[in-house]
C-alpha cells in the first residue's frame, strides 16, 4: 500500500512541533519525531506501509509502527487513494434554516462624509430616507416567524448612522422585546455608530435594552478627521471621544477602524482607542475601489506588521490571564480552537441577511443597493427561496476554482463576498492580492495558537469573550 502525507501546514518555527490538517481544520502537536516522518514522506512522495524510515533509525520497529499507526488514525498519513477523499466537498443544498439575525438599515443617511465610504455616505446608490415605524415592525414580525427554529434571534442597527432615526430604533427594540416575551425567545441587539450623537439619553436605552455598542473610529485625531469629516469639512474625533464617554463608563464598547492606505498605523491606533477605554478594537482593510485609499502589496506588508505586534501583546497578556482587546485575533484564535471548517465564510444569506427602508433584503449589510443582490421584499412576505438557493449556490466553496488548492480555504471560504464582487465583478470570484493577504494572516493565527497552547495547554479553557462581528 502506497502512503502519503495529507494536505497540512507544518508550523516547525520557533521550536514549535505543530501541524494544521487542512481538511478537516485539526490541530495537532506531533512532537519531533513525527514531524521528521511526515517531512521524509512528503519528501519521498510516498512511502510503502512497512518501509524502514531513516528519520526513525534511533527507534526499534515497534516504535516506527507505532508512531506511523498514530499518523494514520489522524489522517496525516493516508493510502494515496484516499487523499482527501473523506472530506470533499458538499454540494451546496436547499437551506431551510431560518435566518437568526437581522440587519436593519433605519437610516439611509449620515450626518459624516467619509471619504472612502463603500455606501455613498449612508445613501445605497439612493437618495436620504429614514425607515418607518411600520417598516421596522414588519421586519421584526418577518423574522420572529421565519426563525421559529431558532431559539434566540439579534438585530442590528444600522445606516448611515441610525442614530438618526432613534424613534425608529426605539419602537423596533420595543416591538422586538415584546414578541420574544410572547413566544418565549432570547433577543439581542447591536448597532455600529459613528459616534456623534450619542447623549447619556442613549445610553439609558442601550443599559436597557442590553444593546452591544460599536464605535467607527479609524485613527487618532487629525489622522481621524481627514477620513470622517463632518459634511462641512469640520473633523469629528475630539465630537465624537467627548460624547461617547458615557457610552464608555457605563458599557463595554468595541471601535471598528477601517484601515486604508492614510492610516496604516494601527498599533498606535489600537493602543490608544483601548486606553481611552474601549473593550475591544477591531481593523479591517479598506472595501473601496479607489486608488487614494485602496491597500497595495506594501501596504497589507505593514499592514500585517502591525497585526503582528498586536497579536504578540494579546498573546503577551492572555498569558498572564489578561485580555488585550486586539478582537481581529482573539476571534481568529477562537476559529482555530474550535475548529471552524466552513463552506461560506460568514453568514449572509446563510443566517443573517440585511433590510433596508424600503424593503427589500439583500444578502448583506453590504449589499444593499445592489439590485442583483436582493434575496426578497418584505411586504411581499420576504425572501425570495429561489433567488436566495441561487445566490447561495453561486457563492459556495465548491464553486471557487481558484480556492480548491489553497490551504486556507477552509478558514477562509472564499474571503468576503463584497470585497470579490468589488475587485472582480462577482461575489464567487477570488481577489487574489486579498488572498495573499489573508493567507498570511491565518498563518501568523495558527503560529500563535500553537505557541499559546505550547506556553499553557490551557489557555483557551476559559472563553476570551469573543465578540463575533463582522470583520469587513
Amino acid at each position: 500500500m502506497q502512503l502519503i502525507v495529507d494536505e497540512l501546514v507544518p508550523l516547525s518555527q520557533q521550536g514549535l512541533q505543530h501541524v494544521f490538517h487542512v481538511p478537516t481544520s485539526s490541530f495537532y502537536e506531533v512532537g519531533p519525531e513525527g514531524l521528521a516522518l511526515l517531512e521524509e514522506v512528503k519528501a519521498a512522495g510516498h512511502i510503502s506501509s512497512g518501509q524502514q524510515l531513516s528519520a526513525l533509525t534511533g527507534q526499534s520497529e515497534e516504535e516506527r509502527n507505532e508512531l506511523l499507526a498514530d499518523l494514520r488514525r489522524l489522517r496525516l498519513v493516508v493510502p494515496e487513494s484516499e487523499q482527501g477523499s473523506a472530506y470533499g466537498l458538499r454540494d451546496p443544498a436547499p437551506t431551510t434554516e431560518g435566518i437568526r439575525n437581522f440587519v436593519m438599515h433605519v437610516a439611509h443617511s449620515c450626518n459624516l462624509a467619509c471619504t472612502y465610504c463603500y455606501a455613498d455616505h449612508g445613501l445605497y446608490k439612493g437618495r436620504a430616507t429614514l425607515m418607518d415605524q411600520e417598516r421596522a415592525r414588519s421586519y421584526v414580525d418577518w423574522l420572529f416567524d421565519q426563525g421559529r427554529q431558532h431559539k434566540q434571534l439579534g438585530i442590528t442597527f444600522f445606516g448611515g448612522e441610525p442614530l438618526l432615526n432613534m424613534p425608529v430604533v426605539r419602537e423596533a427594540a420595543r416591538y422586538a422585546r415584546q414578541k420574544a416575551q410572547q413566544l418565549d425567545k432570547a433577543i439581542s441587539f447591536s448597532m455600529t455608530t459613528n459616534g456623534t450623537l450619542v447623549t447619556e439619553e442613549a445610553v439609558d436605552f442601550f443599559e436597557e435594552i442590553d444593546c452591544q455598542v460599536t464605535v467607527s473610529l479609524d485613527a487618532i485625531g487629525k489622522r481621524n478627521d481627514r477620513l470622517r469629516p463632518f459634511h462641512s469639512g469640520k473633523g469629528s474625533y475630539d465630537e465624537v471621544m467627548e460624547r461617547i464617554q458615557p457610552l464608555l463608563a457605563r458599557r463595554s464598547v468595541a471601535a471598528r477602524v477601517t484601515v486604508t492606505r492614510k492610516n496604516l498605523d494601527v498599533v498606535h491606533t489600537v493602543d490608544t482607542l483601548l486606553k481611552a477605554g474601549f473593550t475591544e478594537v477591531g481593523c479591517s482593510p479598506v472595501d473601496a475601489k479607489d486608488p487614494a485609499f485602496d491597500l497595495r502589496g506594501e501596504d497589507y506588508e505593514q499592514l500585517l506588521d502591525g497585526f503582528a505586534t498586536l497579536t504578540d501583546r494579546f498573546m503577551r497578556a492572555a498569558l498572564s490571564g489578561r485580555l488585550y482587546g486586539f478582537s481581529n485575533i482573539k476571534n481568529l484564535l477562537k476559529a482555530i480552537h474550535e475548529g471552524h471548517n466552513k463552506e461560506y465564510p460568514c453568514g449572509a444569506g446563510l443566517q443573517m441577511v440585511a433590510g433596508a427602508p424600503n424593503g427589500e433584503m439583500s444578502l448583506c449589510h453590504r449589499f444593499v443597493g445592489e439590485k442583483d443582490f436582493v434575496l426578497g421584499r418584505v411586504q411581499d412576505g420576504g425572501l425570495d427561496k429561489a433567488k436566495r438557493l441561487e445566490v447561495l449556490n453561486d457563492i459556495h466553496l465548491s464553486q471557487r476554482s481558484d480556492c480548491s488548492s489553497c490551504w486556507a480555504r477552509y478558514i477562509c471560504s472564499g474571503g468576503c463576498h463584497h470585497v470579490n464582487f468589488l475587485f472582480e465583478g462577482s461575489p464567487s470570484a477570488t481577489y487574489k492580492t486579498h488572498c495573499d493577504y489573508l493567507r498570511a494572516w491565518y498563518k501568523l493565527g495558527l503560529i500563535s495558537y500553537a505557541r499559546m497552547v505550547s506556553a499553557r495547554p490551557d489557555i483557551f479553557d476559559s472563553p476570551l469573550q469573543p465578540n463575533d462581528s463582522c470583520q469587513q
